[in-house]
């Protein structure tokens, strides 16, 4: 079937209006999967298309009832563009655009994202979307070390971790965070010594729910109370680390002030201690906690000890109240991915959705409280079932996401307002992230952008920067301190000081094909995370990943300066090594170099008047190159996903 046919098809699916009443009207939610999805298994080809299918029928009922017809589909430019930025987080190269648009296979779309989805820059994009969420970086303050907490999220992507295996993990999570995969400790090292605020971001985060303000008072816009938030913070109370549970010895002393020796053994003792024995969580959670000394409220007294208890659903379960309790963590994770929760499969359901699509189901994303309903429930409700059928594999969903109809439309050609029901009447325009402007602007400037990484999750021993110890590893080093009793402490400082005399190794700063450091010509998510205040990420948004997804798309001068003076003339116009200026400069005609610069920049061919205007410029050589390859990078259509 050609192009224009299926355009017809699916425009002709939305003509004539059915009145009916809206989902919000109707008093429940029934949806089942299809049955011809239950007989097929979910790595079958038959299977996406099954189930992609189901999505465009609930989005065309409900285009149908708003009476919205949408722009038609998208052409193959613009998928092909849209696709490569959204699985793999940047363009696609000049070879990749030019072998999938002389491809005339019928299934070269659902073959690009199959081949998308089990790619390196899956891995690299999706590293962004969960270390945003879960605020993981490279500081966590007092020179604790965040690369363990990161490779532990990067390699559950890579290798398709389930969703509620990955949750569970994080919210159990104890021992030490430096032993081979046990990085989700460092969920809780990123909020030590603030364990309320954990519990707060746990149940924002999978829970969609905010709960902050009950920390404090009665939520005063929705209906949870204080009482049950440290019902819920009972689950977690009472973890602790190594340092604080054995009391270790301090090497601090008024000598250290003035001797380099002395001063040396106290920056050694409290790098150990923040790295290795800060980073060793103990406990399962105590099940019960006390109210704070100001609770004023008729259901508890000041300092009174409660239980754990679930919050949300009809029936809530009490946990004993009891002193010596033990995994009450393990049935607080639990109950978080069981069916007892109405709202764990909804809220990444929902979240994912978001981005592939461009617009939640539910906005915000962490406003599923009482009386919201989403833009399309039948829809959700589907991708609930769909979800749980999948077992909770993203890859698998996602697949099913950007192999429907629906997300292959065109643009919508008016500005969409996230703050109303939105009901994917083409797709939203949005701003390129800070991290895909970056990687396709690596994409016009080196070879196989994908294979450009740095090694910065490595388990060597650092030391300021420097790796020392030789070939020992953080995860060997931790089990080392750890095996250190209290009073044999000093003398183990004393002994670690004279070994790493004698163990530093070479630099381990990471390099780029050109630059070092966070100036490395390398994918974003192997650069420092987050990188420094004043680097290219961080002026177009990169979130600093203090909050839950606290990164930003709004565009300022100063990103247009950092384009026209800083970036690109030094890796890219002025690089005469870059891929585009190379093949600008193997180009045989004007005409050939305007095309390979459209291609490579804009993932199409130029119109007539385009061409017309930027031949005289293709005519220039070098000079001319670098002008094109500007305007072009600067232009709405660059930064933005259509």
């Amino acid at each position: 079937m050609n192009q224009i046919l299926k355009v017809a098809l699916w425009t002709s699916l939305l003509s004539g209006c059915v009145c009916t009443p809206t989902m919000a009207q109707l008093p429940t939610v029934m949806v089942q999967l299809p049955y011809q999805l239950l007989q097929l298994k979910p790595d079958d080809p038959e299977f996406t298309k099954v189930a992609s299918g189901q999505i465009d029928k609930y989005v065309i009922a409900e285009l149908k009832r708003k009476q919205l017809r949408p722009p038609g589909m998208s052409s193959d430019e613009q998928f092909l563009r849209r696709t490569y930025l959204n699985i793999a987080g940047r363009i696609p190269t000049y070879e990749e655009a030019k072998a999938f648009l002389a491809d005339e296979d019928e299934g070269k779309r659902l073959k690009l994202v199959s081949d998308l989805i089990d790619s390196d820059g899956y891995v690299m994009s999706m590293f962004h979307f969960w270390a945003d969420i879960l605020r993981a970086k490279d500081d966590f303050g007092n020179g604790i070390n965040g690369r363990a907490y990161q490779k532990w999220i990067r390699d559950s992507i890579e290798k398709n971790m389930p969703y509620d295996k990955m949750v569970h993990e994080l919210v159990t999570a104890q021992g030490g965070m430096w032993e081979p995969g046990n990085g989700a400790v460092g969920y809780y090292v990123r909020d030590r010594g603030m364990p309320l605020d954990n519990m707060a971001n746990t149940t924002r985060i999978f829970l969609g729910t905010q709960i902050a303000c009950a920390q404090c008072h009665d939520h005063p816009h929705d209906k949870w109370s204080q009482m049950e938030f440290y019902q819920m913070a009972a689950f977690t109370h009472n973890l602790s680390n190594l340092s604080s549970q054995r009391r270790y010895p301090s090497m601090d002393s008024p000598e250290a002030r003035e001797n380099p020796q002395a001063r040396r053994l106290r920056d050694i003792d409290r790098w150990v201690k923040y790295e290795f024995l800060d980073t060793y969580i103990v406990g399962d959670g105590a099940g019960r906690i006390k109210l704070p000394p100001d609770y004023k409220y008729k259901d508890g007294k000041p300092n009174e000890w409660i239980g754990a208890r679930t919050m949300m659903g009809k029936s809530l379960r009490h946990l004993k109240e009891d002193k010596d309790m033990k995994e009450s963590r393990n049935r607080l994770a639990d109950w978080m991915i069981s069916s007892e929760n109405p709202n764990f499969t909804s809220v990444i359901s929902n979240r994912l959705w978001k981005r592939v699509m461009g617009v939640g189901l539910v906005e915000p994303l962490d406003n599923f409280k009482k009386g919201t309903t989403a833009s399309n429930p039948q829809l959700l409700a589907y991708l609930d079932k769909l979800m749980l059928h999948l077992k909770y594999d993203m890859k698998a969903f996602n697949k099913i996401l950007y192999s429907s109809k629906a997300y292959q439309l065109a643009t919508n050609p008016e500005q969409v307002d996230t703050r109303r029901p939105y009901y994917y009447q083409g797709y939203p325009l949005q701003r390129l992230s800070a991290e895909q402007i970056w990687d396709s602007l690596l994409a016009i400037t080196i070879d196989q952008p994908d294979d450009a990484k740095s090694g910065r999750f490595t388990d060597a021993v650092m030391w300021r920067g420097r790796p020392v110890l030789g070939n020992k590893t953080m995860s060997q080093m931790q089990k080392e301190v750890v095996a250190v009793q209290p009073e044999n402490y000093p003398q183990y400082i004393r002994d670690l000081a004279k070994e790493m005399d004698k163990g530093y190794g070479g630099d381990m700063m990471m390099m780029g094909r050109r630059g070092r450091g966070g100036d490395a010509l390398m994918r974003a998510s192997e650069l420092p995370s987050p990188t420094p205040p004043s680097h290219f990420l961080r002026k177009f948004g990169q979130s600093d990943r203090e909050v839950i997804e606290n990164s930003s798309k709004e565009g300022d001068v100063t990103q247009v300066l950092t384009l026209l003076n800083g970036h690109l003339e030094k890796h890219v116009t002025g690089n005469l090594n870059s891929v585009i200026m190379n093949k600008v400069r193997s180009a045989s005609t004007p005409e050939e170099k305007v095309n390979v610069v459209f291609l490579s920049i804009l993932t199409r061919m130029p119109t007539d008047s385009e061409m017309e205007f930027m031949k005289e410029e293709a005519e220039r050589g070098d000079d001319g190159a670098k002008n094109m390859i500007a305007a072009l990078v600067n232009t709405s259509e660059f930064m933005h996903m259509h």
